[in-house]
Parts: structure tokens; sequence; C-alpha cells
């Protein structure tokens, strides 16, 4: 998890960390959030089938729980997420936290 349990505000009216608390739900666009096809990533006709069928699907709107916003240096807003990631089995699912730009986000809809 990503502990930002002890940052304090230089200007408490002002806050660069906003939390929710309880998270919020919502969904990430991987591809904004790491876009994979840069730098020389292979394609994935170039790996094994074990491994297209075994490994992390990192393809889409992946599910996630948004902890907090932050705001950068340069006054850009990262979220703080939880994101849950299956293999392209559907057999086993990971959490990873990660901070994305806000672009890569988008609120789920309460349901009521």
């Amino acid at each position: 998890m990503i502990n930002i349990d002890h940052w304090t505000e230089r200007w408490p009216d002002h806050p660069v960390i906003r939390t929710f608390d309880p998270p919020r739900a919502v969904k990430i666009d991987i591809g904004r959030a790491l876009p994979l096809g840069r730098g020389g990533a292979s394609r994935a006709d170039h790996v094994s089938m074990r491994v297209k069928t075994s490994a992390l699907y990192m393809s889409g709107y992946l599910d996630a729980a948004q902890q907090f916003w932050v705001k950068m240096h340069d006054g850009q807003w990262l979220a703080g997420v939880t994101v849950r990631v299956a293999d392209a089995g559907g057999t086993n699912l990971v959490e990873i936290d990660m901070l994305v730009t806000a672009d890569a986000i988008t609120e789920v809809p309460a349901t009521s």
C-alpha cells in the first residue's frame, strides 16, 4: 500500500493530498496509466502460449479503488489507486498499488 499516513500539510487549508474514506470505485484505463507499447515492449505474438494464458492481463479498463489524490509540484493531480489485475486465464488475482495520472481514471457511477 502507498503510505501517506505521515504526510504533514504545510498549508492545511490548501491540502496537496485528498483522501477518500471509504475508497471510491474507479476504472483505470491501463493503456493511459502504463503505456506499455512504447519503448520496445514486445508484442504478444512474440511470447509463448504459456505466458499469454497465465501472465498478468493488463489491457483495457480495470477495476480499482481510489484511495487519494496527490498534487505534484507542477500542479497536476495523481490518483493513488489499488488496481485488481487478473491473469489472462482469469484464475488468479493480484492487487497493485499505483499512482496514475488523472486522465487514466473514470469514476464508477453509484448504484442504488
